[in-house]
């Protein structure tokens, strides 16, 4: 396989063997699917933001101290700009850490760019075509099914997620210095 074409994993992803694993997305609706190389997850970001009608938010789920839950935070109705700024500043350390989760979306639309773990990826989108097209250039390929890392996950292929540290901040940074332009803690309204 040539090294552009090889399916590259993110600094917090790991697995012995990324097998035929391949930078794809496939359609259901108004949803899209798929996984990503790591090198795709920031320009599939770019591509979102410039796509979806502002006004715009961001969100990170980090890890909580509870097993299998996480805390979300939000930075709503932003200009793409300020989404974009969002995306430089902490978009290598957002698509490299295998613990947290976030995206992007639309607070006018309701479309949303989600980034999952093991590089997975689903975004709700008005113009599927629009938005495939857009996928397709970066050169994630359309298909009628998608083999993710999930899929390749087994007892002689386990995976690893962990978190990851660049210039001395971690995920955890982000909501803590993303306060004073109002990012919040997402709390669930109690019965």
């Amino acid at each position: 396989m040539s090294k552009e074409n090889e399916f590259v994993l993110c600094q917090g992803v790991s697995l012995r063997s990324t097998q035929d694993v391949k930078p794809a997305f496939l359609v259901q609706g108004n949803d899209l699917r798929g996984v990503l190389s790591a090198q795709q997850i920031i320009p599939v970001a770019e591509a979102f933001i410039e796509y979806v009608t502002e006004p715009v938010f961001f969100f990170v789920e980090l890890a909580a101290q509870v097993q299998e839950e996480f805390e979300t935070y939000y930075l709503d109705n932003c200009t793409k700009e300020v989404a974009m700024a969002v995306l430089k500043s902490y978009g290598e350390l957002l698509s490299n850490d295998g613990l947290s989760r976030f995206g992007f979306g639309s607070n006018s639309t309701d479309e949303e760019l989600y980034f999952e773990e093991y590089q997975g990826f689903s975004a709700f989108v008005k113009d599927t075509q629009g938005f495939a097209t857009k996928l397709e250039k970066l050169g994630v390929k359309r298909s009628k099914s998608v083999k993710t890392l999930w899929d390749v996950l087994s007892d002689d292929n386990v995976g690893c997620l962990s978190a990851v540290e660049l210039d001395g901040e971690t995920v955890y940074d982000i909501p803590v210095q993303l306060k004073e332009a109002g990012m919040y803690r997402y709390q669930e309204e109690q019965a």
